[in-house]
C-alpha cells in the first residue's frame, strides 16, 4: 500500500505541475476545485491520523469558512485579508465546539460530528441575512490576476496558482505540526490517552489545539471554493460532503500529510476508471465499495505491522 501511495502521489504530482499547460479553462476550474478539497482532507487527516479523533462532520467547517468568507467580502475587504480572517473565525469555531465535544471519546465524538453535519443544512437555511436561506447567496468577488503578471485573460490560471501556494502553505504548517513536541504529543494521545495524561502531556488542551487547527483548514477550503465559484449555498455543505471527507482520507491513508492528496485522487479516479470500463452503473455503489476496500486493506497493514512490533520486542 505505501509503494502504490507513492507511486499515485508521484503521479498526481506531476499531473499539478503540467495541467496549466494541458487544461481548459474549465477543466483547471475544476482542478482548483479538487485542490480545495485536499485542504479540507488534510483538517480530517490531521484530526483523525494523527490525533485519533474521528471527525464525520467537516463539512460544517467548510461551510462556515465559505459564508464567512462571502460576508467578509460584502464589507470590501481585500481578498486575503477575508481569507485569513474567515480561517481564523473557523479555527475559534473549531474551539467552541470542541470544548465540550472532546469530553467524549471514540464513537461519541463521530456521532456529535455526524449530529453537526446533519444539523448545519437546516441551520443555514434559518440565517438568511447570513446564509442567503433557501436559495443561497452570491459573493461579491474581484478575483482577477494583477495586471504585472500579463494574464489577465487567463483568470483561471491565476485562481489555479493561488490555490497552489495556499494549499501548499497549509502542507508546511502540517509538515512542521506533526513533527514538532506537539505533534508527538498528537501521537501519544491517539496510542493511549491515559499513558499520554500520565507523561504530562495537557490532553484537553491538545486535543482542543489540533481542532481549531483543523477547522482553520477546512474554513480556508471553503474561503478559497467561495471565490472560485462566487455562489454559496447551504446544499453545497451537506452531511454528504462530511463522509466524502473523511473517506477520503481513509482512502489516502491516515497518519500521512500526502494521504490528503492521494486520497482525493482516489476518490476521483476510481468512479472515473469505473465510467470508462462501465463495470458498475452508481457512484455510490463505487465509493462504498472502495471505501470498503481501502478499509479492510488498512486494517489488514496495521495487524502485520503490530505483529512485527511484537515479534521484535
Amino acid at each position: 500500500m505505501t509503494g502504490l501511495r507513492r507511486v499515485f502521489l508521484a503521479v498526481t504530482v506531476f499531473g499539478l505541475a503540467v495541467a496549466p499547460l494541458l487544461s481548459t479553462p474549465l477543466q483547471l476550474n475544476r482542478l482548483s476545485r479538487l485542490l480545495v478539497l485536499v485542504l479540507a482532507v488534510l483538517g480530517v487527516n490531521l484530526l483523525t491520523g494523527y490525533t485519533g479523533l474521528v471527525s464525520l462532520g467537516h463539512g460544517v467547517f467548510v461551510g462556515i469558512g465559505a459564508f464567512t468568507m462571502a460576508n467578509l467580502l460584502d464589507l470590501r475587504l481585500p481578498i486575503w485579508v477575508a481569507l485569513l480572517a474567515a480561517s481564523a473565525f473557523t479555527g475559534a469555531v473549531g474551539v467552541v465546539i470542541g470544548l465540550p465535544a472532546l469530553r467524549v471519546r471514540g464513537l461519541y465524538l463521530a456521532l456529535i460530528t455526524f449530529g453537526m453535519a446533519l444539523a448545519f443544512p437546516p441551520i443555514a437555511r434559518q440565517l438568511g441575512s447570513v446564509t442567503g436561506g433557501v436559495s443561497g447567496r452570491p459573493v461579491e468577488t474581484d478575483f482577477l490576476p494583477p495586471s504585472w503578471l500579463g494574464i489577465e485573460d487567463q483568470a483561471h490560471i491565476w485562481r489555479y496558482g493561488v490555490c497552489i501556494l495556499v494549499v501548499a502553505i497549509w502542507f508546511g504548517l502540517a509538515r512542521n505540526l506533526v513533527r514538532s513536541r506537539m505533534g508527538r504529543a498528537l501521537q501519544a494521545i491517539r496510542d493511549d490517552e491515559t499513558v499520554a495524561a500520565l507523561f504530562g502531556v495537557p490532553v484537553a488542551m491538545t486535543k482542543t489545539g489540533v481542532l481549531a487547527v483543523s477547522a482553520a483548514m477546512a474554513g480556508t477550503a471553503g474561503a478559497l471554493q467561495a471565490i472560485l465559484f462566487p455562489y454559496v449555498s447551504h446544499t453545497q455543505f451537506d452531511v454528504f460532503l462530511s463522509l466524502r471527507l473523511y473517506a477520503a482520507a481513509v482512502l489516502g491513508g491516515l497518519g500521512t500529510l500526502a494521504g490528503a492528496l492521494v486520497g482525493v485522487g482516489a476518490l476521483v479516479a476510481v468512479p472515473t476508471i469505473n465510467d470508462v470500463l462501465g463495470v458498475i452503473d452508481n457512484e455510490s455503489i463505487v465509493f462504498g465499495a472502495g471505501l470498503i476496500i481501502a478499509t479492510l486493506l488498512s486494517e489488514r497493514a496495521r495487524r502485520r505491522s503490530a505483529t512485527r512490533a511484537v515479534a521484535r520486542s
